[in-house]
Protein backbone atom coordinates (compact mmCIF):
# COMPACT_ATOMS: atom_id res chain seq x y z
CA UNK A 1 0.00 0.00 0.00
CA UNK A 2 1.06 3.56 -0.64
CA UNK A 3 0.12 6.56 1.52
CA UNK A 4 0.33 10.06 0.10
CA UNK A 5 0.85 12.61 2.83
CA UNK A 6 2.34 15.92 3.82
CA UNK A 7 4.36 15.70 7.04
CA UNK A 8 2.69 18.74 8.63
CA UNK A 9 -0.91 17.74 7.81
CA UNK A 10 -2.74 16.59 10.96
CA UNK A 11 -5.23 14.69 8.81
CA UNK A 12 -2.46 12.75 7.08
CA UNK A 13 -0.87 12.04 10.46
CA UNK A 14 -4.12 10.61 11.84
CA UNK A 15 -4.42 8.28 8.86
CA UNK A 16 -0.76 7.24 9.03
CA UNK A 17 -0.96 6.60 12.78
CA UNK A 18 -4.11 4.48 12.32
CA UNK A 19 -2.36 2.36 9.69
CA UNK A 20 0.61 1.81 11.99
CA UNK A 21 -1.70 0.86 14.86
CA UNK A 22 -3.39 -1.63 12.53
CA UNK A 23 -0.05 -3.32 11.92
CA UNK A 24 0.24 -2.45 8.24
CA UNK A 25 3.71 -3.50 7.14
CA UNK A 26 5.76 -2.24 4.19
CA UNK A 27 3.72 0.92 3.80
CA UNK A 28 5.14 3.07 1.01
CA UNK A 29 4.88 6.64 2.27
CA UNK A 30 5.05 9.31 -0.42
CA UNK A 31 5.52 12.89 0.79
CA UNK A 32 3.85 15.37 -1.56
CA UNK A 33 3.15 19.10 -1.64
CA UNK A 34 -0.60 19.19 -2.13
CA UNK A 35 -0.46 22.94 -2.78
CA UNK A 36 1.47 22.24 -5.99
CA UNK A 37 -1.10 19.76 -7.37
CA UNK A 38 1.48 17.08 -8.17
CA UNK A 39 0.38 14.82 -11.02
CA UNK A 40 1.04 11.68 -8.98
CA UNK A 41 -1.41 12.80 -6.29
CA UNK A 42 -4.05 14.04 -8.74
CA UNK A 43 -3.93 10.65 -10.48
CA UNK A 44 -5.26 8.97 -7.33
CA UNK A 45 -7.27 11.80 -5.80
CA UNK A 46 -8.76 14.40 -8.12
CA UNK A 47 -9.35 16.72 -5.13
CA UNK A 48 -5.57 16.97 -4.71
CA UNK A 49 -5.86 16.43 -0.97
CA UNK A 50 -3.87 14.41 1.51
CA UNK A 51 -4.03 11.85 2.91
CA UNK A 52 -4.80 9.36 0.19
CA UNK A 53 -4.20 5.62 0.49
CA UNK A 54 -3.57 3.58 -2.65
CA UNK A 55 -4.26 -0.12 -2.15
CA UNK A 56 -2.37 -2.91 -3.90
CA UNK A 57 -5.25 -3.44 -6.34
CA UNK A 58 -5.28 0.22 -7.38
CA UNK A 59 -8.22 1.28 -5.22
CA UNK A 60 -7.70 4.75 -3.74
CA UNK A 61 -9.17 5.80 -0.38
CA UNK A 62 -9.10 9.51 0.44
CA UNK A 63 -9.83 11.42 3.68
CA UNK A 64 -8.34 10.57 7.05
CA UNK A 65 -11.40 9.05 8.74
CA UNK A 66 -12.12 6.76 5.79
CA UNK A 67 -8.51 5.58 5.82
CA UNK A 68 -8.74 5.11 9.59
CA UNK A 69 -11.94 3.09 9.11
CA UNK A 70 -10.15 0.86 6.61
CA UNK A 71 -7.25 0.46 9.04
CA UNK A 72 -9.73 -0.51 11.76
CA UNK A 73 -11.14 -3.22 9.48
CA UNK A 74 -7.63 -4.57 8.97
CA UNK A 75 -6.96 -4.51 12.71
CA UNK A 76 -10.22 -6.30 13.52
CA UNK A 77 -9.54 -8.93 10.84
CA UNK A 78 -6.27 -9.72 12.60
CA UNK A 79 -8.05 -10.36 15.88
CA UNK A 80 -7.80 -6.92 17.41
CA UNK A 81 -10.14 -5.94 20.19
CA UNK A 82 -13.32 -4.11 19.26
CA UNK A 83 -12.95 -0.35 19.30
CA UNK A 84 -14.64 2.89 18.30
CA UNK A 85 -17.33 2.99 20.96
CA UNK A 86 -19.48 6.16 21.19
CA UNK A 87 -17.05 7.84 23.60
CA UNK A 88 -14.19 7.21 21.17
CA UNK A 89 -16.19 8.58 18.25
CA UNK A 90 -17.24 11.64 20.24
CA UNK A 91 -13.65 12.43 21.22
CA UNK A 92 -12.49 11.85 17.64
CA UNK A 93 -15.09 14.24 16.25
CA UNK A 94 -14.29 17.01 18.71
CA UNK A 95 -10.53 16.71 18.23
CA UNK A 96 -10.96 16.57 14.46
CA UNK A 97 -12.88 19.83 14.71
CA UNK A 98 -9.85 21.39 16.41
CA UNK A 99 -7.63 20.15 13.59
CA UNK A 100 -10.01 21.51 10.99
CA UNK A 101 -10.24 24.96 12.63
CA UNK A 102 -6.45 25.14 12.91
CA UNK A 103 -5.85 24.08 9.31
CA UNK A 104 -8.53 26.45 8.01
CA UNK A 105 -6.81 29.29 9.86
CA UNK A 106 -3.58 28.51 8.04
CA UNK A 107 -5.45 28.24 4.73
CA UNK A 108 -7.13 31.58 5.43
CA UNK A 109 -3.77 33.19 6.03
CA UNK A 110 -2.42 31.82 2.78
CA UNK A 111 -5.46 32.98 0.81
CA UNK A 112 -5.40 36.45 2.38
CA UNK A 113 -1.70 37.20 2.08
CA UNK A 114 -0.05 34.28 0.33
CA UNK A 115 1.86 33.21 3.43
CA UNK A 116 1.30 31.31 6.66
CA UNK A 117 3.06 33.84 8.90
CA UNK A 118 0.73 36.79 8.24
CA UNK A 119 -1.85 36.74 11.05
CA UNK A 120 -4.18 39.31 9.50
CA UNK A 121 -6.77 36.62 8.81
CA UNK A 122 -6.90 35.67 12.50
CA UNK A 123 -8.54 38.97 13.48
CA UNK A 124 -11.26 38.76 10.83
CA UNK A 125 -14.69 37.39 11.76
CA UNK A 126 -14.00 33.96 10.28
CA UNK A 127 -10.56 33.84 11.88
CA UNK A 128 -12.09 34.61 15.30
CA UNK A 129 -14.63 31.81 14.80
CA UNK A 130 -11.84 29.38 13.97
CA UNK A 131 -9.96 30.42 17.12
CA UNK A 132 -13.08 29.93 19.25
CA UNK A 133 -13.52 26.46 17.74
CA UNK A 134 -9.95 25.56 18.69
CA UNK A 135 -10.23 26.89 22.24
CA UNK A 136 -13.61 25.36 23.02
CA UNK A 137 -12.76 22.12 21.26
CA UNK A 138 -9.62 21.65 23.32
CA UNK A 139 -11.59 22.41 26.48
CA UNK A 140 -14.16 19.74 25.62
CA UNK A 141 -11.39 17.25 24.82
CA UNK A 142 -9.70 17.99 28.14
CA UNK A 143 -12.93 17.44 30.06
CA UNK A 144 -13.61 14.18 28.20
CA UNK A 145 -10.25 12.80 29.35
CA UNK A 146 -11.07 13.08 33.07
CA UNK A 147 -10.27 9.76 34.73
CA UNK A 148 -8.75 8.24 31.64
CA UNK A 149 -5.50 6.34 32.07
CA UNK A 150 -2.79 5.55 29.55
CA UNK A 151 -3.88 1.96 28.99
CA UNK A 152 -5.16 2.29 25.45
CA UNK A 153 -4.47 4.47 22.45
CA UNK A 154 -7.67 4.54 20.41
CA UNK A 155 -8.59 6.73 17.45
CA UNK A 156 -10.06 9.38 19.74
CA UNK A 157 -6.87 9.81 21.73
CA UNK A 158 -4.71 9.65 18.59
CA UNK A 159 -6.77 12.47 17.07
CA UNK A 160 -6.66 14.50 20.29
CA UNK A 161 -2.87 14.19 20.54
CA UNK A 162 -2.46 15.06 16.86
CA UNK A 163 -4.68 18.13 17.36
CA UNK A 164 -2.62 19.26 20.35
CA UNK A 165 0.65 18.79 18.47
CA UNK A 166 -0.66 20.74 15.51
CA UNK A 167 -1.95 23.74 17.46
CA UNK A 168 1.27 23.74 19.49
CA UNK A 169 3.26 23.80 16.25
CA UNK A 170 1.20 26.58 14.66
CA UNK A 171 0.02 28.72 17.57
CA UNK A 172 2.21 28.06 20.63
CA UNK A 173 3.36 31.69 20.77
CA UNK A 174 -0.15 33.11 20.46
CA UNK A 175 -0.93 32.96 24.17
CA UNK A 176 -4.59 31.97 23.87
CA UNK A 177 -4.37 28.18 23.95
CA UNK A 178 -6.32 26.82 26.95
CA UNK A 179 -4.58 24.68 29.58
CA UNK A 180 -4.83 20.97 28.79
CA UNK A 181 -2.87 19.14 31.51
CA UNK A 182 -4.66 15.80 31.08
CA UNK A 183 -4.14 15.74 27.34
CA UNK A 184 -0.51 16.81 27.67
CA UNK A 185 0.13 14.11 30.27
CA UNK A 186 -1.38 11.44 28.03
CA UNK A 187 0.65 12.73 25.10
CA UNK A 188 3.80 12.27 27.19
CA UNK A 189 2.76 8.73 28.13
CA UNK A 190 2.44 7.75 24.47
CA UNK A 191 5.37 9.82 23.17
CA UNK A 192 7.38 6.74 22.22
CA UNK A 193 4.49 4.81 20.67
CA UNK A 194 5.55 4.10 17.05
CA UNK A 195 2.30 5.41 15.59
CA UNK A 196 2.92 8.81 17.15
CA UNK A 197 6.71 8.96 17.26
CA UNK A 198 7.14 7.98 13.60
CA UNK A 199 4.53 10.45 12.38
CA UNK A 200 5.48 13.47 14.50
CA UNK A 201 5.71 16.59 12.32
CA UNK A 202 9.13 18.17 11.82
CA UNK A 203 10.19 21.00 14.09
Amino acid sequence: MRLYKNPTSPFARIAHAALIEAGVADLDVRVVDQWADPAELLAVNTAGRVPCLLLDDGTAIAECLLIAAYAEQLRAARGGAAGWDPACLSLTGTALGVCDAAVQTMVGRRILSGGFQDTGFDGAELGRKRRRAMIEGLQVVEAALAGRDASDLDLGLITAIVALDYVDMRFSAAGWLPPTPRLRALRSCFADRPSLAATRPPN
